[in-house]
């Protein structure tokens, strides 16, 4: 059926299987995209709420999925927004729950956000094309794979213009599921020295095998590059932390600090089971990294990863020499650690864990890569 078509889908094995064309299928046409972006997520970012910004790129997709629960919908967490494909059958609820995320939005961590809903045979009469396929992280779970130029045309429309915004007003009756968003575990220190957020396009799709080989040499494979380690995964206990997650349900300021002292109490439950190894919970640290949307592409190939301080500069003097032979366009941004927002679907099955570097991540890199893409485009 087609609001089977994502679920139907085969997937790839590896973020370099992204280059061959024989594993993408088009979207159906009457399928829909929904966009959303925080305006001015760099100077939110650079006021210190980088948490906030990431916790509304989550809420826009948690809130979708729990539209229908059967459904297995392609989605992707960009940092400061998010992409998320649906069907025509929940179009209209989804356009209430996302005027109703743009709230929670405002009202819990003063950040606007701007919502749209575009169809996808829009895009297709603009000569753009989303084609799709999912990549394999472990048995249960799997990241959306979109290229064709689609996602990044509806991206320009929703920042460029009003038409696709969602104008409808909010309905008193409309109530926005969140269950299974989290955000319990402190920033993860990098595994070497620097957790790295890179954004990279290439002048075409064969090339990315080519950067992605590179990549590869110079700062290991996905295993040796990941962000996260089970040594540096640990659940927070700091009242700060936990407070991005509790102010979504409680806005008076006494049930807030409950509500944090409840999460502690969880956190406190969760250490000691995870330590002791109790049934399923031993391994619970290594489910989680094994599900982390660290390497994705959506017409953009992004990733986190861990480096050395060496690796670093060899990383970042490859990619700048690429850029100026006209092979790629790039941002990076570098940190000392990764942040981490979890959507559990079943405590021992499905996760997706949303990661990004810490203090800015993919918005800082993004702001890198806009400012090289007007270089390129001025030198042409």
């Amino acid at each position: 059926m087609n609001k089977d078509f994502y679920k139907n889908l085969e997937s790839i094995k590896s973020i370099k299987d992204i280059t061959k064309s024989t594993n993408y299928k088009s979207m159906p046409d009457d399928w829909y995209v929904v966009i959303t972006d925080v305006k001015n997520s760099t100077n939110a970012i650079s006021n210190g709420k980088y948490k906030e910004v990431n916790m509304v790129g989550a809420l826009s997709i948690i809130s979708i999925l729990n539209i229908d629960k059967t459904l297995d919908l392609p989605f992707v967490f960009g940092g400061d927004g998010a992409f998320v494909l649906i069907p025509k059958i929940i179009y209209e609820e989804a356009k209430q729950i996302l005027l109703g995320v743009q709230k929670i939005s405002k009202e819990t961590y003063s950040l606007d956000l701007r919502v749209g809903i575009i169809c996808v045979s829009t895009i297709y009469e603009n000569k753009k094309q989303i084609d799709i396929t999912k990549l394999k992280l472990n048995e249960d779970s799997f990241q959306a794979i979109v290229k064709g130029g689609g996602l990044e045309f509806a991206d320009d429309l929703l920042k460029n213009s009003e038409e696709f915004l969602i104008k409808d007003k909010l309905l008193d009756s409309t109530v926005v599921d969140l269950e299974g968003l989290e955000c319990r575990w402190e920033a993860i220190k990098s595994p070497r020295d620097d957790t790295l957020a890179i954004i990279i396009k290439c002048k075409n799709d064969e090339y990315y095998l080519n950067i992605l080989d590179n990549i590869e040499r110079i700062i290991g494979n996905k295993i040796k590059r990941s962000p996260l380690n089970n040594d540096k995964l640990k659940l927070s206990f700091n009242t700060n932390d936990l407070k991005v997650e509790a102010s979504i349900y409680e806005k008076d300021l006494f049930k807030r600090y409950i509500k944090i002292l409840g999460l502690k109490f969880i956190n406190i439950i969760g250490f000691v089971i995870m330590k002791l190894g109790v049934g399923k919970w031993g391994s619970y640290r290594n489910r989680t990294i094994s599900s982390i949307d660290a390497e994705k592409f959506d017409d953009l190939l992004r990733m986190v990863v861990s480096t050395s301080k060496e690796q670093t500069f060899k990383l970042k003097s490859y990619l700048e020499n690429e850029f100026k032979k006209g092979e790629i366009i790039y941002g990076l941004h570098k940190s000392d650690a990764a942040l981490m927002t979890c959507l559990i679907f079943e405590r021992h099955g499905k996760h997706a864990h949303f990661v990004d570097s810490s203090n800015g991540g993919y918005a800082v890199a993004a702001k890198e890569f806009k400012e090289r893409n007007f270089i390129n485009k001025s030198e042409n």
